[in-house]
């Protein structure tokens, strides 16, 4: 679900500017890595790569605990990485019939945070990111074959505490079990929000109506606004599993946020170093700095604005040009040594600039 800038930095003259930003990359790439990311590598499917994250650990852990039992714990930690990997296997399955793939498969306990690319149809990119909820319903309507109403009753509250009656049957648990994470599996990924299936297909309609840096402002907002509430609702009416939700998803928005952020900055930079000598870079930034404190007139302020959009309007252009013709570059080596012969930052910036056209044509 997440995209970042892997472009290797120019070669300068002046030393100091060349340490300058090599410690500005080094500080935006730990500034940016998230424990929520950390997973095992898990082996790979032909050319997408698996991992699991170590919050699975720790679901087995609270499980364990709240229902004191470790042979519970396994059974429900079992239960949600099948139903996460049917879930994520869905997401590759459909992505590879209409022409796209995954490069990772990274599962944690709410579904997956890799998303899928394809050739750009939005009809596609519907159909792939539908596919792993679908299946989660379909999983949770199967295992009502073996409950009674009582039971898928009890179920239907994402929210409702679960407990094992002493005199229940181990395996009308585990069925119990199965409904109720993929039926809170397909609720979760309907949110509109990202890292969530249903998020992902909300930030793509908004590119259709709005730039990049828009879509992404609003979506984020939209997180940001719905964990803190489900934070305070869990708060005032107990629910820790709430709160617990909320708390995570509010991380995902400031991580999102902050490396946005950042991957904006490092792309402004980037242009400014290709563009401008060396030798001249540190007299540019000291002339920005002093015009932020002599321009006071507001028709001077207004002026300098649209001189610094258009500036990075242009920057910008000069950008996809340059990406345009690395692409191309891509491409030949793709179909003479074939996809597996590219490198990690070749294979972000052909998703990258796959992704843009995809915008392209769902706006157009």
């Amino acid at each position: 679900m997440f995209r970042f800038l892997d472009k290797p930095l120019p070669k300068f003259i002046n030393s100091g500017v060349a340490s300058r930003q090599r410690s500005v990359t080094i500080r935006s790439m730990y500034a940016t890595d998230t424990i929520l990311r950390f997973a095992f590598p898990a082996g790979r499917l032909g050319s997408t790569r698996i991992r699991i994250s170590f919050l699975f650990v720790v679901f087995a852990l609270a499980v364990s605990w709240r229902l004191d039992s470790v042979l519970y714990g396994a059974i429900a930690t079992g239960v949600l990485l099948f139903s996460v990997l049917a879930h994520e296997l869905t997401h590759l399955l459909i992505a590879r019939s209409t022409g796209g793939d995954m490069d990772e498969m990274r599962l944690w306990p709410l579904g997956g945070l890799s998303e899928p690319h394809g050739r750009g149809f939005l009809q596609d990119h519907v159909h792939t990111m539908m596919g792993g909820p679908v299946v989660n319903l379909l999983l949770a309507l199967t295992c009502i074959i073996t409950l009674n109403v009582d039971h898928v009753m009890g179920l239907l509250n994402p929210f409702a505490p679960f407990d094992v009656p002493v005199d229940e049957a181990m395996s009308v648990t585990a069925w119990r079990m199965a409904f109720q994470i993929n039926w809170v599996l397909f609720l979760v990924n309907m949110l509109p929000i990202t890292p969530f299936d249903n998020g992902v297909l909300m930030r793509t309609y908004l590119t259709t109506r709005f730039t990049e840096a828009e879509s992404r402002d609003l979506i984020i907002r939209l997180g940001l606004v719905m964990s803190i509430f489900g934070m305070l609702t869990g708060f005032v009416f107990g629910l820790s599993s709430l709160v617990m939700v909320s708390a995570i998803v509010l991380v995902f928005q400031i991580h999102d946020n902050v490396r946005w952020h950042e991957i904006q900055g490092e792309h402004v930079a980037l242009s400014q170093y290709d563009m401008l000598p060396s030798e001249s870079l540190e007299e540019e930034w000291l002339d920005e700095e002093e015009s932020e404190y002599t321009l006071t007139d507001d028709d001077s302020l207004d002026r300098w604005r649209d001189d610094r959009e258009q500036e990075q309007l242009r920057l910008e252009q000069e950008e996809r040009r340059r990406e345009e013709a690395q692409v191309d570059d891509i491409l030949t080596k793709i179909h003479q040594d074939g996809r597996d012969s590219l490198t990690t930052s070749e294979l972000r910036l052909l998703n990258r600039m796959s992704d843009r056209l995809r915008n392209r044509r769902q706006h157009s």
